[in-house]
């Protein structure tokens, strides 16, 4: 056998950035060069205990008795791959892989600590020498479950393992491709990932499974489930950014019901990954956030109760950091495979959580209150008040809090030293009175002309309300109900540019908004732009979600800075791994709302994207974003990105004098359009933010004239192009449009003064120089060819 050295260095001080809770770091064994995946466990004849860690060589077999000390004992080959899960029956362990083509791997442990053999099997019977890669697999009562295999569409393979040395196939389940899943007491919960659900199966004629029902999980991207001890309640995860740990009650498969829904660190963007039941704590990978150790005693209300990070790296969206754990050992210990850190051993702490439930009602009608913010103060626990007003909280950490009820409409009411206990429930039940209102009214005129203006979108917005109206005809609006304080008020119409403001309002009142004329959206409001195109990953406003490909940006993860807050567009703004939420079968294609440019003498069009495509998966990117111009019968195009386009990744501020390029009508129209057809399919992502059309005789301020001259014009072969720069103008852009828009040339000035003949290759027509200075001003040139 082959044997793979790694490194034995071990990390014995703990690192301090990691996030602890109730566990103690024992040892870290790394891999250089190799990144890891799921991993098991398993104890020879004489106590010895074993971190069966899969990696991209194969499976890592790691006596892990001396918690600190871990040696590697063997290594056992298997198909390059990312992916590498592991189950053990008996004294056997069954590897899974989805590289090609060893099917299931079997592994005899019997003989540890002296020696390791492997088999292989393909299948037998109606699926003989069939069997090629697997992504996933449980064992229960001698029968391994295949998950996501190249046959059946994936469905679950039920094979009889209770001969190691002669396996046989028994059957499969119908229906889609099941990702992973658990089984116990011939009940097999499969997690159909792309489906979004779970599925319950009478799998005890083997032969012939039997779908019973399906639920959907919470982010619809069902990974992994486990059962507790007692078979009552079922527990998934979505791999999917900012997703959760959920809790079935499963006591009537005709009925099941969500309990709760746990997430490690909200809003983070963090992704769940896999979970395992232990004497009713959760033990879960979370990737960058490392592990969670999570109290489900009262699975209605779950509670954090250990954690380590073994993610120094960072934290957040994204698919690296802490991969499986396996918490199974006599020893207590848990193992845990770590995709870029390699193999940690630590020593849990398993307490109870502190409980804290109670009901809250209005003090003066007495009916029950939903959605009221409960929150432990000093610590980062927040929670929701339920349809029947009630809440389940609580905290890893006994002592006296201080606990915050706030709900819109009423005064917020603090408790102070509320005793909390380990495994005690305290009930706190709460009464809240509600503020009182006022109201106010506004109207919103043209700033130019004081004329009303109708159906402008206002919104006043705080962490409690959010009051969406619109104005009549006459440009008024009102909100009769109002709670005073401090809001964010945003308004704006389509043809004006936005109003935007924090502004504290204490009493009723009238307020009026003058707006300027001028096409102009920030996406701070929605003015109906409109999406067409047959992508399913489609654009849409929202605050952007970061993701890499590798280490390089894809989503750049905000919008552009000193607009009205944080939404822009972005393409199926989805987060979790590039590869999840980019656009795929086709274009997805943005369209603004009419604007009318012919009472503009020289329109300027400015925008803001961002474009990435890359990711090799079938070959090299080739795809595009392109940005046109149409008046409804003639469509120009104003610039074309591909993947070697600069700036890929991060906002662009863009500017075209349109003159001159298309006819002028009152029907004008910008269209973004992204896409990835095929047949190659890779990671295709944009945004676009604070587009506006302005009058460039209106910029003189940000003019300069006579900087360079260009002649003859017209010309017939070449145009000279002579510049005399300043001395802080050195990398002043210079830009070279044809008659449909499209850039011709672009070349930076990094000396002062000089000159430039162009246009040899050029064909006949109308062409515009823009000069970008490098203090923001610009100028431009109208230049015609002739043959």
């Amino acid at each position: 056998m082959k044997k793979i050295v790694l490194s034995l260095l071990l990390i014995c001080i703990i690192n301090t950035a990691f996030s602890q809770l109730n566990i103690t770091f024992k040892s870290n064994l790394p891999y250089p060069g190799n990144d890891l995946s799921n991993i098991g466990g398993y104890v020879d004849s004489l106590g010895n205990e074993y971190a069966l860690v899969g990696y991209q060589q194969g499976l890592s077999i790691v006596n892990v008795t001396d918690p600190a000390n871990p040696v590697v004992a063997f290594d056992v080959q298997g198909i390059n791959s990312q992916w590498r899960e592991v189950k053990v029956w008996e004294k056997h362990a069954y590897v899974t892989t989805e590289g090609c083509c060893d099917g299931l791997q079997i592994i005899d442990l019997s003989n540890l600590p002296a020696t390791v053999t492997t088999t292989y099997w393909k299948g037998n019977g109606a699926i003989n020498n069939q069997l090629e890669t697997i992504h996933a697999l449980h064992i229960d009562a001698g029968y391994a479950y295949l998950f996501g295999s190249n046959l059946f569409n994936g469905a679950a393979i039920i094979v009889d393992i209770s001969n190691p040395l002669s396996l046989n196939y028994v059957g499969h389940t119908p229906g889609t491709y099941i990702h992973d899943g658990y089984v116990r007491n011939d009940t097999l919960w499969g997690c159909h990932i792309y489906d979004g659900y779970f599925s319950v199966m009478d799998v005890s004629n083997k032969a012939n499974p039997i779908l019973l029902t399906t639920v959907t999980t919470p982010s619809s991207f069902t990974h992994n489930s486990w059962l507790n001890d007692a078979g009552t309640v079922l527990f998934t995860t979505d791999e999917v950014s900012n997703s959760y740990l959920a809790a079935y009650d499963i006591t009537d498969i005709n009925n099941i019901t969500e309990l709760d829904r746990f997430q490690l660190t909200p809003n983070s963007g963090s992704i769940v990954h896999n979970t395992h039941t232990l004497n009713d704590f959760e033990v879960v990978s979370w990737y960058k956030d490392g592990i969670a150790i999570v109290d489900v005693a009262r699975p209605d209300n779950m509670i954090l109760v250990g954690s380590y990070d073994t993610y120094a790296q960072g934290s957040g969206n994204g698919f690296n950091g802490c991969w499986g754990v396996y918490p199974f050992l006599p020893s207590g210990n848990i193992v845990v495979s770590d995709i870029d850190n390699g193999l940690f051993v630590l020593a849990p702490d398993y307490v109870r959580g502190c409980y804290l439930e109670g009901t809250v009602t209005d003090s003066t009608s007495g009916i029950v209150l939903n959605n009221v913010s409960v929150e432990i103060l000093s610590t980062s626990i927040l929670k929701q008040t339920k349809l029947n007003g009630e809440y389940k909280t609580g905290y890893a950490i006994a002592g006296l809090y201080d606990v915050q009820f706030s709900k819109a409409g009423y005064i917020t009411k603090t408790i102070s030293g509320v005793s909390l206990q380990n495994g005690i429930l305290t009930n706190l039940d709460v009464q809240l009175s509600s503020l009182s209102s006022v109201s106010i009214s506004g109207q919103v005129l043209n700033a130019v002309t004081l004329q009303p203006i109708a159906n402008a979108k206002v919104i006043y917005k705080n962490s409690q309300f959010d009051n969406n109206v619109t104005s009549n005809s006459n440009g008024d609006y009102s909100i009769p109900t109002f709670f005073p304080g401090t809001y964010d008020v945003t308004i704006g119409a389509w043809g004006y540019r936005t109003d935007c403001a924090t502004t504290a309002i204490t009493s009723a009142g009238t307020f009026v908004t003058y707006l300027i004329p001028g096409y102009y959206d920030d996406f701070s409001l929605d003015f109906g732009w409109t999406v067409t195109g047959p992508s399913n990953n489609k654009w849409e406003i929202g605050v952007p979600i970061a993701t890499t490909n590798n280490g390089v940006t894809c989503n750049p993860g905000n919008d552009v800075s000193g607009d009205c807050y944080n939404t822009c567009y972005i393409t199926d703004n989805g987060g979790g791994g590039a590869w999840d939420n980019d656009v795929d079968q086709g274009s997805t294609i943005l369209n603004s709302p009419n604007f009318d440019l012919t009472t503009y003498v020289n329109p300027v069009i400015k925008y803001s994207r961002w474009f990435y495509n890359g990711g090799l998966l079938n070959g090299a990117p080739d795809d595009t974003m392109k940005v046109l111009l149409t008046n409804g019968t003639t469509t120009i195009e104003l610039e074309r990105m591909n993947p070697t386009t600069s700036g890929n990744g991060t906002w662009v501020n863009q500017l075209f004098f349109v003159g001159g390029l298309i006819p002028f009508t009152n029907t004008m129209k910008l269209i973004v359009n992204i896409g990835d057809p095929g047949p190659i399919f890779n990671i295709v992502e944009g945004g676009l933010d604070l587009f506006e059309v302005v009058e460039a005789v209106g910029l003189e301020e940000n003019m300069v004239l006579n900087q360079f001259t260009a002649g003859p014009n017209p010309f017939s072969d070449q145009i000279k192009i002579n510049f005399n720069l300043s001395k802080e103008k050195q990398g002043t852009r210079l830009s070279v449009y044809n008659s449909l828009g499209k850039l011709v040339l672009t070349e930076t000035l990094n000396s002062t003064e000089g000159s430039l003949e162009i246009g040899s290759n050029w064909e006949s027509g109308i062409y515009l120089i823009v000069v970008n200075h490098a203090d923001g001003k610009i100028e431009s040139k109208r230049v015609i060819k002739n043959k």
